[in-house]
């Protein structure tokens, strides 16, 4: 199994490369990147190139596309080439911290950081190639989400069992006032009536609370003003960052002098297609994905 997804990997590595951008994917590969601010479709290169500057970059994901995956995988490597980075993760959770850093400077074997830090259940094919990259390339990974209990204690309208500020894994505020991302949210449930529920409320606060910790982490990592400071590059499910919503905006207002830019996904039968401008204004770029 490793062997092929390395060869997988190693086909969209030479795929990634300088090439011809053309409507079926470079040199033949299942995407085509579009710069959603002039609607032109880019090589990987330039991508990289027009994303290099940022101090934070969102890679929303859908989290069972193997393609996505590899585009951030490829991503996250080629901005390291560019100048030094930090990945952070939606898919570990703040309290694994320790494990995470022991792991990563080999202090316990992988069967135990495995044994204690919860990883998805895909996470051996989509996220441990960048994690061990991460760990031999000496870069650092942030464990930036809330932990599961605790934003399941959110979603039961247990509020203050959580305390929200005060848990040294929740974040020290919890912002659930934003209409546009609500009323997404509402469609995304199944509620397209706009009629009150508290049960709704309840949910919506435990994905705002999972946002706003993600954010906390991240605005954490990059406390005060250096300079050299990382790229930090987050991968989440693209909900939590399309439209600049969710964890965009509550990172904006927690450092609004941070240059943030935004990658989202999008599947398609056809690459020759046009972006509808409902996809085309989720993001700054998007992975056009066959």
């Amino acid at each position: 199994m490793h062997q092929v997804r390395s060869t997988r990997l190693l086909a969209l590595a030479l795929a990634a490369g300088s090439a011809a951008c053309s409507a079926a994917g470079i040199r033949g590969a299942s995407y085509v990147i579009v710069d959603t601010a002039t609607n032109e479709r880019v090589e990987f290169d330039t991508f990289v190139d027009r994303v290099t500057s940022a101090d934070v970059l969102f890679l929303g994901e859908q989290h069972d596309n193997t393609t996505c995956h590899e585009l951030q995988h490829w991503t996250t490597l080629a901005l390291a080439k560019r100048r030094p980075v930090t990945l952070s993760l939606e898919q570990f959770e703040a309290d694994v911290q320790g494990t995470l850093d022991a792991y990563l400077q080999g202090e316990i074997s992988e069967a135990t950081f495995l044994a204690e830090s919860r990883p998805w259940p895909n996470y051996e094919a989509d996220y441990r190639p960048t994690l061990e990259w991460a760990r031999g390339a000496g870069v650092p990974v942030i464990a930036a989400n809330i932990p599961r209990p605790l934003a399941r204690r959110v979603s039961r309208g247990r509020w203050e069992e959580l305390g929200v500020i005060g848990n040294e894994h929740s974040p020290w505020a919890l912002n659930v006032d934003e209409p546009q991302y609500r009323a997404r949210f509402e469609v995304a449930m199944g509620n397209h009536s706009g009629t009150e529920n508290q049960e709704l409320d309840d949910w919506f606060a435990a994905q705002c609370v999972k946002d706003d910790r993600m954010a906390e982490s991240i605005a954490h990592h990059l406390r005060g003003s250096d300079a050299d400071a990382p790229l930090v590059i987050h991968w989440c499910g693209r909900f939590h960052s399309d439209y600049r919503l969710g964890a965009v905006s509550r990172l904006a207002m927690r450092r609004p002098d941070l240059k943030i830019m935004t990658v989202s996904m999008e599947t398609t039968d056809d690459l020759n297609a046009p972006l509808s401008s409902e996809v085309s204004s989720s993001a700054d770029f998007v992975w056009w994905i066959r």
